[in-house]
Order: structure tokens, then sequence, then C-alpha cells
């Protein structure tokens, strides 16, 4: 076998990020707008494992001033097998979303027919057959880690608590707070992590890239479509500017097109080399920024005065 080794470089790679809350913490509802702002002129798919409660948001104000065009949705239904899930993205993938949201992945570990059900189902000499479940939870993993698609997941939380022995050998309940309900290692695949508070229904980051914590520092706004744009604009980061300058002049361009809010919050991402290859172009580019807006203003002008009528 033969092993290139060669410098590591910067390239674009998909994300998979979950919001996990207790019921009533917008799980959906913001998974939605930062899969708008992901997806970027990209379609935005929706695995719905709630009874078609998905659809709930297709005519939300929020959700369609996000997603103009709407999102494309699927249901599944139990059995919540691995296997399901897998088929289920690739259909996706094969459709041509850019983003897929899945609610709820929580049902592929203890739904109806999940890796619960299937570790209680073949028992081994009477203890349940962990070994299987985590097998075909794995090949699941496996599969979603190699997707094309940024991935949310949604995954439902409650309350946690494990049981330590103290010095003296005797036993403690030790609460561990809102914990997401999903195999414990699921964690570890994620790109980014978000606990959504209760109420008022803002995000706790669990988990977090370095380059990425400045999006999540002081004091923590709502999830948005702008945010999403803002970890767009960090996973398409791809080849340095300084070796390709072309591509980022290219990407700049696209984000101005998107109006104002979209170009800052592409401009805050970019390191100091970048911003001096955008330079001479950034005034040209604010420019369409602007002139998106006014386009986008009004189009929301002219969709009031009709709803006015």
């Amino acid at each position: 076998m033969t092993v290139s080794i060669l410098p590591a470089k910067r390239k674009a790679v998909p994300m998979l990020i979950s919001l996990s809350g207790v019921s009533g913490s917008g799980n959906t509802y913001s998974a939605l707008l930062l899969a708008a702002g992901l997806a970027g002129k990209g379609s935005v798919g929706f695995l719905d494992t709630e009874n078609g409660r998905g659809s709930m948001y297709a005519d939300s104000p929020g959700i369609m001033a996000a997603l103009p065009d709407g999102y494309e949705i699927a249901e599944i239904r139990e059995p919540f097998t691995p296997e399901s899930y897998t088929a289920a993205v690739e259909a996706f993938e094969k459709h041509g979303c850019k983003v897929l949201v899945i609610d709820s992945a929580t049902h592929e570990w203890e739904g109806e027919g999940g890796c619960t059900d299937i570790a209680e189902n073949n028992k081994l000499k009477g203890m349940p057959n962990w070994a299987k479940a985590k097998m075909l939870h794995k090949r699941m993993m496996n599969h979603l880690l190699a997707s094309s698609m940024h991935i949310i997941f949604c995954l439902r939380a409650r309350e946690k608590t494990v049981i330590i022995k103290d010095s003296s050998g005797k036993e403690q309940f030790v609460p561990k707070g809102l914990q997401p309900v999903q195999e414990k290692n699921f964690a570890f695949e994620m790109t980014l992590s978000l606990l959504l508070e209760e109420g008022t229904h803002r995000p706790i980051v669990t988990k977090c890239p370095e380059p990425l914590l400045p999006l999540f520092q002081g004091e923590q706004p709502l999830v948005s479509k702008e945010m999403g744009r803002k970890l767009r604009a960090w996973a398409d980061g791809g080849v340095p500017a300084e070796e390709n300058p072309e591509a980022l002049v290219n990407q700049a361009i696209e984000y101005a097109a998107q109006g104002t809010t979209a170009y800052v919050g592409f401009w805050e991402t970019l390191t100091g080399k970048q911003k001096k290859v955008l330079l001479s172009k950034h005034d040209e580019n604010k420019e369409l920024a602007r002139m998106a807006d006014d386009r986008q203003k009004k189009a929301e002008d002219s969709l009031t005065l009709g709803l006015q009528l």
C-alpha cells in the first residue's frame, strides 16, 4: 500500500449539527432557520419522524421569509431502524438537497424499532444485544459522515442522573442536567452542538470548533438564518484565499448578491490575508449588497400590499 503524505490544507467540509432541547424549546423552528442560512441558493430537505409535524411550519411567516421557495419533506414511520434513516438520507442526497434537517434523530435510538428495541429483541443469554444495535448505529453514522449535505439533527433532551460512589463506597445520585437522547458517542461526531433553553429558546454551546467560537461569545441571540450563513461561510472556506483568490472573489460576490447582512457576516469570517485579497472589490461588493437589499424590500412591500388587498 502506498501512503501519500501532503501538506494539510483547509477543505470545504459538510457540517453535522445537533440541536437538542425539551418539547417546546424551538428545535424544529430553529433548525429550519439555520438550514436556510446553510443552504444559500440550495434546497433544504426535512426528514420527519413526528407524524407529519414538520409540515406545520410550511406557512409560518418566519420560515416563509427565510425560505421563500419552501422546503422539501419526507416522512418515515416505525420501525425507526438505522437502515431506514440511511435510506432516507440517500433519497435526499439524490434529490439534490444542500441541507437536511432530521427531526428527530432520537427515534433512531429509542423509538419503536430503534436501537434500544433492536438490543432488547435480539438478546444473547438473556441480555440485551447492544453489540448488534451499536454496529447498526455505527453503519448509519458512517454514511452520515460521508454525506455531501449539511445535516442538522433535532434531538429530544431530558434530565439525566448518574450514580457514583463516594470515598466510603456509598452510592450517590448526581444530576447531569439536560442531556440529548441519543447514543453516548453521537456528540463526538458533531461539528457543532447546541442545547436550546426552554422558554427563551436561546442556544447553549455544548460543542464548537475553535474557529467558530467568536460566533457564540457573550449573550447568545436566537438561532437565525444569519447564523446559518456564517456557518456556511466557514464551512465553505476550502482552499486558502492566498492560494485561490479567484474562488474567494466569486464567493464574496455570491454573498453580496444576498444582501448587506449576508455580506457583512461573510466578511467577519475572513482572515486578514483574505480581506486584503478582496479589498479592491470591497466597495463594489457593498454596493451590490445594498442593491440586493433594495430588491428584497420592494418584494416584501409588494407582498404586504397584496395581502392587504
